[in-house]
């Protein structure tokens, strides 16, 4: 946007500019034309002149027109100056005095004595100047000297007398032109020129705008262009599903998310009446806004094609201006979230449970240590009772199986702490095969498969010990009189697995999904915490356990130790 607003106003200023540096170089060029045409009018009216007082000097050397008397002048200047654009023709004598006037009334008044008359009277340079006229237009004047002939007598002003006819001297000419066809010629021109100039100037400066309008345009659209394939992307590809609707309640937009989550096609339900196409929940949330401006936000339950959805929808008004022009709803699938919500909230619950249990735990550990020390004492007081003895013989094991019960109850609610070691995984196998083989004499073959190169682990040895006792602990106990139990090791680039195989009785379909919860068991003297020991044990590790198993058909379960994590 800032970038926008300085292109926008450097654009201003550059028409601005460009514009004033036209209209300064057209008023430039009408300047230099009318000073052009000025001067043209000079060198016309300069020239006009000097034509005219070359020809009266000329009349003036010929005998013919000038017989060198004043009448004679007087008459030739007279009849010269009828010419309609002649304002005056006045001759004098090289000190000033006229002696020949187009106004007879001027003769004899001096003129000039503003001027060097000395020296135009001695030069036949043609000179002019504007004299101002207070009754009109201003006159032109042109002047010079004429020099007579010697053999020509000068005509003087007092020549009537007798006996009066001086030597011929220099004369100075002036005449006079009206101004006035030329002032108006030359104001029409500067009319015309300024007219013209101004067409220019609007033409010139009609063209740069159109130039920086089509400019203008052409970025508008660039980056109209831009924003229309940004903001179409933006809504095909965010996470959240949108819907809109006009202001006549059609479907104006939908994007594929929004389709994937009310399992729709976008392309089936553009340009149809929402009501048509939406749940009635989406419905309702719509018409709850009434055009306020507002927006609604709500967790709606939806089955859509017989699955249950749990959506975070949001509703809201689009305004243009103050201007309803339609509303939006905003959808998101939180199904899976609200689920692990309501698995933190139990976790929480059971952590709970959990600790409460431990504490109990703890608290029942010291008497069971006394009960079991009375029961040895009455064993050993009552010795010779057979059914004394073995009633005694009850107790102790009774209460040693609470103690072991209450030891697991521990060790399940406290919190891992790994001491990792490296170790070969074949190796914690066979040393756990091994202590049950010690523990009993029982007679069922457990195989061992490890696969050449295993890689080195980085474990808790105890605690694989644990898990792998309990899981081959489960295993015997489900084995009718005849079975095997096969443990196999492989590894591949990620993970190593330890694979369990039993030809047991199974797990029941309904009790698959809950062997992991603590106290559920379906033995009759079983604890229900092996599995869920184990499960804690394996991700502290960062690994998983999967428990593949049929009814009667034995069971499989699988370690996974990632090796990422575990490797060296």
């Amino acid at each position: 946007m800032a970038k926008n607003r300085f292109r926008q106003n450097v654009s201003i200023w550059i028409i601005i500019s460009v514009i004033v540096a036209l209209a300064v170089t057209l008023a430039f060029m009408a300047s230099t034309h009318l000073r052009r045409q000025q001067q043209q009018a000079v060198e016309m009216m300069t020239d006009k002149g000097a034509t005219l007082i070359n020809t009266f000097a000329a009349a003036l050397r010929n005998p013919a027109y000038f017989k060198g008397d004043f009448f004679s002048l007087q008459k030739l200047v007279m009849e010269t100056a009828r010419q309609p654009d002649i304002d005056y023709i006045i001759v004098t004598e090289g000190s000033g005095n006229i002696i020949a006037d187009s106004d007879p009334s001027s003769i004899g008044d001096r003129y000039g004595m503003d001027l060097d008359i000395g020296r135009i009277a001695s030069s036949d340079e043609i000179r002019w100047r504007q004299v101002a006229n207070t009754g009109g237009a201003d006159t032109f004047e042109v002047y010079r000297g004429i020099f007579l002939s010697p053999e020509k007598t000068r005509p003087d002003i007092d020549s009537r007398r007798p006996g009066k006819n001086p030597a011929a001297d220099n004369l100075i000419i002036y005449t006079g032109f009206n101004m006035e066809a030329i002032d108006k010629a030359t104001s029409a021109d500067a009319t015309n020129t300024i007219i013209i100039a101004l067409i220019l100037s609007l033409i010139g400066s009609s063209v740069i705008v159109s130039l920086f309008l089509a400019q203008a345009w052409r970025q508008a659209s660039s980056s109209l262009s831009r924003i229309t394939v940004f903001s179409e992307t933006l809504v095909k590809n965010m996470p959240i599903g949108l819907i809109a609707e006009d202001e006549s309640g059609h479907i104006a937009a939908c994007n594929e998310k929004a389709g994937a989550i009310l399992n729709i096609a976008c392309s089936d339900i553009a340009d149809r009446k929402a009501d048509s196409v939406l749940p009635a929940s989406l419905r309702e949330m719509l018409a709850s806004l009434h055009g306020s401006g507002g927006l609604v936000e709500k967790d709606l339950l939806l089955t859509l094609q017989g699955e249950n959805k749990i959506l975070e929808a949001v509703a809201a008004d689009i305004a243009v201006e103050g201007i309803a022009a339609g509303r939006m709803l905003l959808l998101r699938d939180v199904t899976k979230i609200r689920r692990l919500e309501s698995e933190v909230v139990k976790s929480r619950h059971l952590n709970s449970i959990g600790s409460l249990a431990a504490g109990v735990a703890h608290e029942i550990r010291n008497p069971l240590s006394s009960l079991k020390g009375f029961a040895v004492y009455f064993k050993e007081r009552l010795a010779g009772n057979d059914e004394d003895e073995k009633t005694a013989d009850v107790m102790i094991q009774e209460t040693e199986r609470v103690n072991r019960v209450v030891s697991q109850l521990i060790e399940f609610a406290r919190p891992l702490e790994l001491k990792k070691e490296k170790a070969q995984m074949a190796d914690l196998v066979a040393h756990t095969v091994s202590l049950i083989a010690a523990a009993g004499d029982n007679k069922t073959a457990i195989t061992i498969d490890a696969a050449p190169d295993l890689p080195e682990a980085d474990v808790d040895h105890d605690k694989v010990k644990q898990a792998l006792l309990n899981v081959l602990l489960n295993s015997l106990a489900a084995l009718p009189p005849v079975g095997s139990i096969a443990v196999k090791i492989t590894a591949d680039k990620n993970d190593i697995f330890v694979t369990v195989a039993d030809t047991g009785s199974g797990i029941s379909k309904s009790d698959l999904p809950r062997i992991y919860d603590p106290y559920f068991t379906s033995k009759p003297a079983g604890t229900g915490l092996g599995l869920a020991i184990v499960q804690k044990i394996m991700e502290a590790h960062g690994g998983a356990i999967a428990v593949e198993s049929e009814a009667g058909a034995g069971t499989v379960v699988t370690l996974r130790f990632p090796r990422k994590n575990i490797l060296a």
